[in-house]
């Protein structure tokens, strides 16, 4: 399989994909989320690996955007979680005094943000595309007084200095990366799954959200994620990302969700698959 994945090299996906098809047989980075996930709308990829959510900064906006746009035409096959870790890096002979802009993807400078405002507060922050994106552009011809947070090994790659390790809020932070491919018949069961649905309603009734997700309570279907998004067309009303601890196959949810069907405009099947949790990648990997 081809997989596209949010780049460049050394980005905390590309450990993801490593996680998630350690045989894959290409894998190529892309600028942006758009980007790898038109990869495969495209058909040019098989699969696109894309950073969902972080335990600490929240979900990923450009990922959920994709999913709510293209529903119809996209299908999660896989998801992971893998621990996070950070690095302070810079070019050589920089020193941590002379630091004055920090460049990042948003979610590691949210991360990271306490360490930087007590060590580092005379420092502006620069959002990048990417913790990687950051880093090339600084081995790229950065200025002396730039650093970028990125993963540890990223350093090494480019050929960077580490001015400090681990300098992320928790410890035990993790993040959500999905596997994404065109629409299709899901994987059977595996035993650890998830399932994601795609609720929209047009009513204005507050009640309208409670009782559709009350036909999970009634068939002891747990809740693993709510997420909105707002509709573009509809002020003041939003889609609804559900992520459920079970397979669509199992008979309770397949009830569920043909009884929720009936309480709102639209309900899309966005994937039932395999959920894994990797907590020994911590300190290698993990953000976005």
């Amino acid at each position: 399989m081809k997989y596209s994945y949010l780049g460049p090299e050394g980005t905390f996906t590309e450990s993801a994909v490593r996680r998630l098809a350690p045989s894959a047989r290409q894998t190529v980075p892309f600028p942006t989320v758009p980007a790898a996930v038109e990869a495969v709308r495209s058909g040019r990829f098989s699969r696109a690996v894309v950073p969902l959510e972080n335990s600490v900064s929240g979900v990923v906006p450009p990922t959920l955007g994709e999913l709510v746009a293209h529903a119809g035409q996209l299908r999660i096959d896989a998801q992971v979680t893998i621990g996070v870790t950070f690095a302070l890096m810079a070019g050589e002979g920089t020193r941590l005094s002379d630091v004055r802009r920090v460049v990042s993807h948003p979610h590691a400078l949210g991360q990271c943000r306490q360490w930087v405002e007590r060590h580092l507060p005379h420092a502006a922050t620069v959002v990048a595309d990417s913790t990687a994106a950051a880093a090339v552009a600084l081995a790229d011809g950065g200025a002396a007084t730039d650093a970028a947070i990125a993963a540890p090994e990223t350093a090494a790659r480019y050929g960077l200095t580490v001015l400090a390790h681990d300098i992320g809020t928790r410890r035990d932070a993790m993040t959500r990366f999905v596997s994404l491919r065109r629409s299709g018949a899901d994987g059977p069961p595996t035993g650890q799954d998830r399932t994601a649905l795609l609720i929209t309603s047009d009513r204005s009734d507050p009640g309208v959200l409670t009782g559709v997700l009350g036909e999970l309570s009634r068939r002891q279907v747990s809740i693993a994620w709510i997420q909105s998004w707002p509709r573009q067309t509809a002020r003041g009303r939003y889609h609804f990302l559900v992520e459920v601890d079970r397979h669509i196959a199992h008979p309770g949810l397949a009830e569920a969700v043909e009884a929720m069907r009936k309480g709102v405009d639209s309900l899309t099947l966005l994937g039932s698959y395999p959920y894994i949790v990797d907590r020994e990648v911590k300190g290698e990997k993990a953000a976005a």
